[in-house]
């Protein structure tokens, strides 16, 4: 379960910033981070990127921070091509 803590508008970088808390005994894989926050902001899964998780120590939460583009080339400009490879790896499994 994702509850948004709070989005932050970047007009100058073309992306919302989102913080998240993730509520599970296990904490889910970047891609289905991705897919549920796309689904709760109804964007597009592909504009969405994880950027961070912290999970908390003793507890079964952690922080997210991802960022949505509001563009494929804002998101191609301003993410490093390694997150791309990444999450295609990640995909495999």
């Amino acid at each position: 379960m994702i509850t948004i803590e709070k989005k932050e508008d970047k007009p100058l970088l073309d992306r919302e910033e989102v913080y998240a808390i993730v509520k599970e005994k296990v904490t889910p894989s970047l891609t289905s981070m991705q897919e549920e926050i796309a689904n709760k902001l109804e964007k597009k899964k592909e504009l969405v990127v994880i950027k961070n998780v912290y999970p908390r120590y003793g507890k079964q939460e952690a922080s997210v921070v991802a960022y949505i583009y509001n563009s494929e080339e804002s998101l191609k400009k301003f993410e490093p091509k390694k997150k791309e490879k990444k999450v295609a790896v990640e995909e495999k499994k």
